[in-house]
C-alpha cells in the first residue's frame, strides 16, 4: 500500500497525536519511530539513533566504567595498606620451609632476625599459621635465629589446636647479658666464644701459671672451670686436651681464632670469636 504526500502528513500527525516520537531514518530518511529496532524501509538497525548519539552514548558508558574501576581500586587499596601496617608491626621473620600433606600436620621452619619475647613469639607463630591457603588441623613450627651457632631450633611452637611454645636456645634476655658480659676479670685471656644453645654461656680461654683453662660463664652468674693441656699445631692453631676426659674429645683454636669441638666423627661444633658489646 502506498501513501500520498497528504496521507503521509496525516499519518505523521496521527502518530504525534498518539504521543509517538518520529524522525527520519539515519540511512534512507524514511520516517520511523525513534525507538524502532529496524527501519521498515531499508532494514538498518536503530534507524532513529544517529552516529553522534551513538558516540555520545559510548563516551557516557566509558566514563561510568572508569568511575566504577576507580572506586573499586580505591577500596581495594585500603585493605592491603591495613594488612601491610599489621605485618610491619610484627618482628621480622621468613618462612624457609613449609611442608604439608593432607591428613598430616603442617610442619614449618622459620628464620628470625633476632630472639623474641614470649609475647612476640606467639604473635609471629599466629601469623605463620595464618600464612597459608589451606587449613591444617595441627601446625608445628621450628624457629631459628640468624647468626645462631647452635644448629638446633631456637624455639618450637605448635597449634594442636591450642597454642604452645617451648624455648630451646638462649632467651633474648640472657643472650643480651652474654653479649655484654664484662671480661675484664681475665687479664690473661687468650680468646672468648659465645655458645647460644640450650645452656647458653660464654667460653673464656685463658693462660695462668703456665696452664690453660676454660671458664664457661652463664647469664645467671654461675661458672664452670676446666683445665687443659695445650699443644701448638703446625698451622698456628692450638689443641686443648682435657686429661680427665676419656671420650676422645678435645678443642682446637684454629689460626682464625675459631673454637672447634672435635670428637670421633670429626668437628661437631665451631664458634666464632666473641667480642663483648660495651
Amino acid at each position: 500500500m502506498q501513501y500520498t504526500d497528504q496521507d503521509g502528513r496525516f499519518f505523521m500527525e496521527a502518530q504525534r497525536g498518539r504521543g509517538m516520537a518520529l524522525k527520519p531514518c539515519k540511512s534512507c530518511k524514511h520516517t520511523v519511530d525513534t525507538t524502532a529496532k529496524l527501519c521498515p524501509s531499508c532494514g538498518v538497525k536503530d534507524p532513529g539513533v544517529t552516529v553522534g548519539q551513538q558516540v555520545f552514548g559510548l563516551l557516557i558508558l566509558l566514563v561510568i566504567i572508569a568511575v566504577t574501576v576507580s572506586m573499586c581500586s580505591g577500596s581495594g587499596d585500603d585493605k592491603p595498606a591495613k594488612k601491610a601496617a599489621q605485618s610491619s608491626a610484627l618482628p621480622s621473620y621468613a618462612i624457609t620451609k613449609d611442608d604439608y600433606r593432607e591428613g598430616r600436620p603442617r610442619k614449618v621452619e622459620v628464620m628470625l632476625t633476632e630472639r623474641l619475647s614470649d609475647a612476640d613469639l606467639a604473635e609471629v607463630a599466629k601469623a605463620v599459621r595464618a600464612n597459608t591457603d589451606f587449613k591444617a588441623e595441627k601446625t608445628f613450627i621450628g624457629f631459628r635465629v640468624e647468626g645462631q651457632s647452635d644448629k638446633a631450633y631456637w624455639a618450637n611452637a605448635s597449634f594442636d589446636p591450642d597454642y604452645r611454645a617451648s624455648l630451646i636456645g638462649t632467651s633474648a634476655h640472657d643472650y643480651q647479658i652474654l653479649k655484654t658480659m664484662d671480661l675484664k676479670a681475665y687479664p690473661d685471656i687468650v680468646g672468648s666464644w659465645l655458645q647460644d644453645g640450650a645452656l647458653g654461656h660464654v667460653m673464656v680461654l685463658y693462660k695462668r701459671d703456665g696452664k690453660y683453662f676454660i671458664d664457661s660463664v652463664f647469664a645467671s652468674g654461675g661458672k664452670n672451670t676446666e683445665s687443659f693441656i695445650a699443644k701448638k699445631l703446625s698451622d698456628g692453631g692450638l689443641r686443648l686436651d682435657d686429661p680427665e676426659q676419656g671420650f676422645g674429645e678435645y678443642y682446637v683454636v684454629d689460626a682464625k681464632g675459631n673454637l672447634q669441638g672435635w670428637g670421633e666423627n670429626g668437628v661437631y661444633m665451631t664458634l666464632q670469636p666473641h667480642k663483648p658489646e660495651l
